[in-house]
C-alpha cells in the first residue's frame, strides 16, 4: 500500500523574539487573501517572495511565466530570510500569513501541494494562542512559536482562531530536491506521521474541489478542474 507523509515537525527551532522584532517593524498594509470563499473574518498576507517580486502579489502560483523573486520586504527581515537557508532548494512564494482573532479558514484542499507531488509548504509559527485549532485530515495539530512544520496540504484542512490574539505564520513554498528528500528522511519517526494514501475522493468531494479550483480563477486551477470533470464524466458513462 502506498504511503504519504501527513506532517513532519522538522528539526529546527527559531527565535520567536527575533521573528517578532521583524514582524513588528513592518508598517505595510496587509493584503486580504484572494480566495474569500475559503474564510470568514480576516485572513491576510504580506509577500516576502512573490511572482516578479511584486509587493502586492500574494498568490502562490506562477501562471504568467515570471520568476519568483524577493520583494523589498525580504530585505527588512534578515532573520526570516536566514531561515530560508535551511532549505537548500528553489524557493517559490514566501509570505507572512495572518489569521485575525475570531477568524476561521474553512475546510479545503490545496490540489497537489505536497511533498509527494514535488512542492512542500513549510510553516513557522510566529504568533499563536491555545485557542487556535488547526485540523489536518480531521486531526488537530498544535504548533508552538518557533517550531517548523511540513504539512500535506493536499489533504483536507481547516483552522479556527477562537483566541483573543492574531495567528501569524512565516510560510515558505519550496521545490523538493535531493537535499530536501534527505532532510525529510532523516527526521526521526516520533516527529512525523506517515499514512496510507487514499485511493480516491468521493464524487461529492471531487465536485467540491472542482468548484474551489474554478474559484481560484487561475490557469492551473482551471486545468485541474477540467481534468477532474473529465474523470467524473468518464466514470459516469
Amino acid at each position: 500500500m502506498k504511503t504519504i507523509i501527513k506532517y513532519i515537525c522538522l528539526p529546527f527551532t527559531f527565535s520567536q523574539d527575533k521573528m517578532l522584532q521583524e514582524l513588528n517593524a513592518l508598517n505595510e498594509q496587509w493584503i486580504m487573501h484572494f480566495n474569500k470563499a475559503h474564510y470568514d473574518g480576516e485572513w491576510s498576507a504580506l509577500p516576502l517572495r512573490s511572482v516578479g517580486g511584486s509587493i502586492t502579489h500574494v498568490r502562490p502560483e506562477n501562471n504568467g511565466g515570471e520568476f519568483f523573486a524577493d520583494t523589498v520586504l525580504m530585505d527588512k527581515c534578515p532573520y526570516l530570510k536566514s531561515i530560508l537557508a535551511n532549505f537548500p532548494c528553489d524557493h517559490r512564494a514566501v509570505r507572512l500569513l495572518k489569521l485575525k482573532a475570531g477568524a476561521i479558514i474553512k475546510e479545503h484542499t490545496d490540489a497537489e501541494l505536497s511533498y509527494e507531488h514535488g512542492e512542500a509548504r513549510i510553516h513557522v509559527p510566529i504568533m499563536t494562542n491555545p485557542q487556535v485549532e488547526f485540523y489536518l485530515d480531521n486531526e488537530r495539530v498544535d504548533m508552538l512559536p518557533g517550531s517548523c512544520w511540513y504539512m500535506n496540504f493536499n489533504l483536507p484542512h481547516r483552522i479556527n482562531n477562537f483566541g483573543d490574539t492574531d495567528r501569524v505564520h512565516f510560510v515558505m513554498d519550496i521545490i523538493v530536491n535531493d537535499r530536501i528528500r534527505e532532510l525529510f528522511e532523516q527526521v526521526v519517526p516520533e516527529k512525523k506521521k506517515i499514512i496510507a494514501e487514499k485511493e480516491k475522493f468521493s464524487k461529492d468531494q471531487k465536485l467540491t474541489m472542482i468548484e474551489m479550483l474554478k474559484g481560484m480563477n487561475t490557469e492551473v486551477g482551471n486545468r485541474l478542474a477540467k481534468e477532474m470533470e473529465a474523470e467524473i464524466s468518464l466514470h459516469d458513462t
